[in-house]
């Protein structure tokens, strides 16, 4: 089979298409036929060696972490899938025309999804959904701040807090991210390029950061007391989070299947929407983490696999 591997940390030339040998799977697995795979920021931070502490790779390593596909074997506990059935998820290496997930971390794609749409959802979008389901518990009455809202995590984290009656403030840049922003039903927008979101908002009852540094830092005296901080990328102040009278942790993300599902069914409704942008081939993977490194891909990038 085919697959993007890497042999060393370094820039995206290190990423090679090879010939690989098919995969075994084991009891809990399915082996299943990747049609697609979406990029993900932690993809070419592993790729880079940023994420090596928390993720060593065992080189040669095929990259990718979300993908959609079809089942065509699976191990001997497995008894919830069949041949042909179309599941989404996560697995380790999903660069790659096929994939051997564990049952906990996969899901059946509803008929009405196609393959792109159900890639484009495993980790940016079960990192909005505990974010805003199980850290904050977006309510009805709640007005929530989240910064980087046009993102990946961040536009789904907006949709999914609309969609439980929370009010959002959202921080973007540049016209094409703002018009998106109001699109979705976000009334303020913050351009924070060129505003300062402590100047314009306060009193909120959350905020979630998916920027980090000086964003993270400011972001303590805009959250009203008894409120919360989530951040996905920043680290904690402790003594500031004390003294602001208010809750704050930083989210990592735990892959499951019940979450997926919902995540699935929240797309089906419409109520969420994945923002999508280029779809390129598995032979163009380096060009498709360099949009996502270079910030410039607006949407989610997915690689079609067959």
């Amino acid at each position: 089979m085919k697959a993007i591997r890497i042999h060393e940390y370094g820039d995206a030339s290190t990423l090679k298409l090879e010939e690989v040998p098919r995969l075994s799977i084991k009891d809990d697995e399915v082996l299943v036929r990747v049609r697609a795979a979406s990029v993900n920021p932690v993809d070419w931070k592993i790729r880079q060696g940023y994420m090596k502490q928390f993720i060593p790779a065992n080189f040669p390593m095929t990259i990718g972490q979300d993908f959609a596909g079809e089942v065509v074997d699976w191990g001997k506990s497995v008894n919830q899938f069949q041949v042909g059935d179309r599941v989404f998820g996560f697995a380790n290496g999903t660069y790659a025309e096929y994939s051997a997930p564990p049952v906990s971390t996969i899901a059946k794609i509803p008929q009405s999804m196609d393959f792109a749409t159900a890639a484009a959802l495993p980790t940016a979008g079960l990192t909005a959904l505990q974010i805003i389901r199980d850290a904050i518990s977006a309510a009805p009455g709640m007005t929530i701040l989240i910064h980087g809202a046009a993102g990946g995590v961040g536009s789904f984290a907006v949709q999914i807090a609309e969609h439980r009656g929370a009010s959002v403030i959202g921080t973007a840049t540049g016209e094409e991210d703002i018009a998106y922003m109001k699109s979705l039903g976000v009334e303020q927008v913050i351009d924070y390029r060129r505003e300062r979101f402590e100047d314009k908002v306060s009193g909120v009852d959350a905020i979630v950061d998916l920027v980090g540094g000086d964003t993270l830092t400011r972001s303590y005296s805009v959250v009203k007391k008894g409120g919360a901080i989530v951040t996905t990328v920043g680290t904690i102040d402790e003594s500031a989070a004390k003294r602001a009278e208010i809750r704050a942790f930083r989210l990592m993300m735990k892959r499951n299947s019940q979450d997926l599902i919902e995540l699935a069914r929240l797309v089906e409704k419409g109520a969420v929407k994945p923002r999508m942008s280029e779809t390129l081939n598995l032979t163009q993977a380096k060009d498709a983490q360099q949009l996502s490194e270079a910030g410039k891909a607006r949407g989610k990038v997915i690689l079609k696999v067959a």
